[in-house]
């Protein structure tokens, strides 16, 4: 059994739109959503798939979500999910609830504690729980989600391609402005450059 890890849509509908795809290409059976979600509309775009989600600290009007969730045949979890499938036992929340993220992790109950908020993907285990963050649509270079196969263990990453924007420079992307470009012949060498936040 293959599951979908989501984190941190916030609203970023085009993307969104591409990660479900790439989910569904993926042949997964269900996704897991980490909250962040925002508003209805991001909700109606996890149609195509069966999808549970739990509330981030910007899903604001839960009333509306709950309805939407309930509209597209999703379920609600509120602050945190957990269930059992293929003999697993999996538990999944966005983690600004720093104490209940602690006992998740720390209980020694689950198999798997997915979890969201950071915008960082991440996987460490605490015990025997394998805790992972699937990284985020939002405010994350590169934007990613997972797969994860149930049967075999094995973790995919799921990178979801994006534009730049017009005119926007490849050097001002976040992880590229330290990257060394080679000279252009006829110009002089760039001068180095202080590092941030140093001076």
């Amino acid at each position: 059994m293959r599951i979908g890890v989501i984190s941190d849509t916030h609203d970023r509908h085009e993307v969104v739109a591409d990660a479900v795809r790439l989910l569904g290409e993926q042949k997964v059976e269900l996704v897991l959503h980490c909250g962040d979600i925002e508003t209805p509309d991001t909700v109606t775009l996890f149609k195509p798939l069966p999808t549970h989600f739990v509330f981030g600290n910007w899903d604001k009007d839960k009333g509306k979500l709950l309805a939407a969730i309930r509209d597209i045949g999703g379920q609600a979890h509120d602050a945190f999910g957990a269930m059992e499938l293929a003999g697993r036992r999996i538990a999944w929340c966005h983690s600004h609830d720093r104490h209940q993220f602690y006992e998740l992790e720390h209980c020694n109950y689950f198999d798997y504690l997915f979890y969201g908020h950071t915008h960082v993907r991440e996987q460490h285990r605490t015990g025997k729980t394998l805790v992972a963050n699937p990284g985020a649509l939002f405010r994350a270079n590169p934007k990613t989600c997972m797969v994860l196969d149930l049967v075999s263990g094995e973790f995919k990453p799921i990178i979801i391609p994006t534009a730049a924007k017009p005119g926007e420079s490849i050097l001002s992307m976040p992880g590229l402005a330290n990257r060394s470009m080679p000279p252009i012949p006829g110009l002089p060498d760039p001068e180095p450059t202080a590092n941030p936040g140093s001076d």
